[in-house]
């Protein structure tokens, strides 16, 4: 983008004759170049959403669209708090550069006019997830030769990504009404499953194998106190759709032989 300015003086003149002439006068055309539109910086994501302790590749591509040089170029990275950077993973141009840390900084070569630099590192998300959303954008500072000014430093941010974070978590907590038995006695066993995940869980199927030594007491199941005799743990049974933070309790009893 560059702006232009030109300024217009109109005036009148009194020729020896004595009459009056109407004229008018332009400046010259001066321009200065925005580089917040000339100098693109994008930054973009490989992942849509990240999942708990998922990493996520993240690219910014700086493009010099002005007619100057871009020097003393450097590169920060600004992230929530919610990822972490993965150590190690930076490349710039295709090349790794292991030792770079996105959140000291670091620079980069220049870029001459019509020139691009493309700057990727990874991203990891915290496990268990402490936010449902990483915000990460970056900044990036450079020089130019003003010719009025001389050398003029700029820091400018790129555009913000912003990834949803979700949970798959569920809880199964199965317990036993007995820690020592003889033959002939029942065990209980119940299990409780949570979705303790961001996303309704859906198509459940319980399965529990009947342990060696034991034999199923037919009709013994039960569902959030409900019975439903035909049911058989090792051959498995559908449950209801879960909700996020919804339980269910699934209950069977075996003899011990």
């Amino acid at each position: 983008m560059i702006v232009k300015n030109q300024s217009n003086v109109t005036f009148d003149y009194v020729l020896p004759d004595q009459s009056t002439i109407s004229g008018e006068q332009n400046s010259n055309i001066v321009e200065t170049e925005i580089l917040t539109y000339a100098v693109s910086r994008v930054k973009s994501s490989d992942k849509t959403f990240l999942n708990e302790g998922e990493t996520a590749r993240q690219k910014v591509v700086i493009t010099n669209n002005s007619a100057a040089t871009l020097t003393a170029m450097l590169f920060k990275d600004i992230m929530s708090s919610e990822a972490t950077h993965v150590a190690g993973s930076v490349s710039v141009d295709g090349v790794a550069q292991p030792t770079y840390d996105p959140i000291a900084g670091f620079s980069l070569a220049d870029i001459p006019s019509g020139g691009s630099s493309t700057v990727e590192y990874s991203i990891l998300s915290n496990n268990p997830k402490t936010g449902n959303t990483v915000k990460n954008s970056g900044a990036v500072t450079y020089t130019v030769e003003d010719p009025i000014r001389g050398p003029v430093t700029y820091t400018e941010p790129t555009n913000l990504v912003t990834i949803p974070l979700i949970s798959t978590r569920m809880s199964v907590v199965k317990s036993v009404d007995k820690a020592y038995a003889t033959a002939g006695e029942k065990l209980h066993y119940v299990s409780v499953i949570t979705n303790t995940g961001s996303l309704d869980k859906t198509n459940l199927q319980f399965q529990d194998a009947i342990p060696a030594g034991t034999q199923l007491v037919v009709g013994s199941v039960k569902i959030d106190g409900v019975s439903y005799p035909a049911y058989d743990p090792s051959t498995g049974f559908p449950l209801n759709d879960l909700a996020v933070g919804a339980s269910v309790t699934v209950e069977f009893d075996v003899t011990v032989i």
